[in-house]
């Protein structure tokens, strides 16, 4: 009986390293959850404020709360966009916000009209 005990306990020794050498199963990887942004568009019709200044004004912010008070001091329109994916947004603008601090506005885009655009971004989850 001790003979059999001894030689269970040599097999396991030799076996246990060979299996801790083992690579791990891989798991299955969990697919990234779809970006949403939340965001603020701010429009500004020609004519209102000089370009220069209103892309300046733009640049300096960094939250949504002051983009909504610099908007009103420049009397720009202001639209909230809670839930968007970059599918919804022109191909252009995609890596754009990819790489946008939270807080920031895009750099300033014409829309019809000549209107002046920007959307800054307010959350990325």
């Amino acid at each position: 009986m001790a003979r059999i005990i001894a030689t269970w306990l040599a097999a396991l020794v030799l076996v246990a390293p060979a299996a801790a050498q083992r690579a791990p199963e891989a798991l299955p990887e969990a697919e990234p959850a779809p970006v949403i942004y939340a965001l603020l568009q701010i429009s500004l019709k020609p004519g209102k404020v000089a370009s220069g200044e209103f892309r300046s004004r733009m640049e300096a912010i960094r939250s949504c709360p002051e983009a909504v008070k610099v908007a009103a001091e420049l009397g720009a329109e202001v639209v909230r966009n809670a839930r968007v994916s970059p599918e919804q947004l022109p191909p252009k603008l995609r890596p754009v916000l990819e790489n946008l601090p939270v807080g920031h506005a895009t750099p300033v885009f014409t829309g019809s009209g000549n209107t002046l655009r920007v959307l800054v971004l307010c959350q990325r989850s």
